[in-house]
């Protein structure tokens, strides 16, 4: 079968790792975009994200992680499982993990890099220019920055404070030359909030759940994306053991796309 999507120009496109994904996205993800990845409760946005990551760091780029959701040797151990080690990269100065995750239990982190106060604005917004000008400093070209994710800021603040935070990095992504992903988990912040955070975002990757058969599958869309001519289906992925693999649709989901319902409410 002929496949669904064609190779497009890849100019200024960043790779993500997922050969068909990267085919939808018409050679790859923007450079200087901010992406909101919209994540379904049952779905792994966390893998999602470092598998981008990977797939900078294997082509030459340097990478950011600021770790919200889970301690940073976490982040290391869950790469690790699909043979991604990423601590040469770490002492080379190519990639930071940036441990957000400490003082939301209100303990001093030990890792190089922490943040006191990851709930602050300004303290999130300066360490994201401080560690981009020393990466530039280094030499470093382009460079991929993900915060993973942005529900715990949402809930020790308000709602505009973060969107404030999001425009901010819009516009540091696009003056940076840099991409920007940031992770919301659905379902937990209202309609409105989301609708808000997609509105102030250059792409839109939601990760979906379904129930298809008595099985549970998951499915990504790109719903918005920057530059980008969109093909206007969703496509199942499966986690294995090198990763993220997105799947080809079949003939038949061609021709009867499903209907999506979330699982979750």
């Amino acid at each position: 079968m002929e496949s669904l999507v064609a190779g497009g120009p890849s100019l200024f496109r960043l790779k993500t790792g997922m050969p068909l994904l990267d085919r939808v996205l018409e050679g790859g993800l923007p450079e200087q975009a901010a992406v909101l990845v919209l994540n379904d409760p049952e779905n792994d946005a966390a893998t999602f994200c470092q598998h981008i990551i990977w797939e900078g760091l294997r082509s030459g780029e340097a990478c950011m992680y600021y770790a919200f959701d889970f301690p940073p040797e976490t982040v290391r151990k869950n790469m690790l499982r699909f043979g991604w080690d990423v601590r040469p990269f770490e002492e080379s100065g190519r990639f930071v993990i940036v441990d957000c995750y400490s003082a939301r239990l209100g303990e001093r982190g030990h890792e190089k890099y922490w943040l006191e106060r990851p709930f602050e604005l300004r303290s999130v917004l300066e360490s994201v220019r401080v560690l981009e000008k020393d990466f530039r400093a280094k030499g470093s070209g382009k460079l991929r920055v993900v915060s993973d994710s942005f529900s715990p800021f949402i809930h020790a603040v308000d709602f505009l404070t973060v969107t404030r935070l999001a425009t901010k990095l819009v516009g540091l992504a696009k003056k940076g030359h840099y991409l920007g992903l940031g992770v919301v988990h659905k379902g937990v912040h209202g309609i409105m909030n989301e609708l808000a955070a997609k509105h102030v975002s250059d792409g839109v990757i939601e990760l979906l759940t379904r129930e298809e058969d008595g099985k549970i599958n998951q499915h990504v869309r790109i719903s918005k994306m920057m530059l980008t001519n969109l093909q206007k289906h969703d496509f199942h992925y499966t986690v294995t053991e090198r990763g993220v693999e997105v799947i080809e649709p079949s003939g038949e989901e061609l021709l009867n796309p499903p209907i999506l319902e979330n699982v979750a409410t």
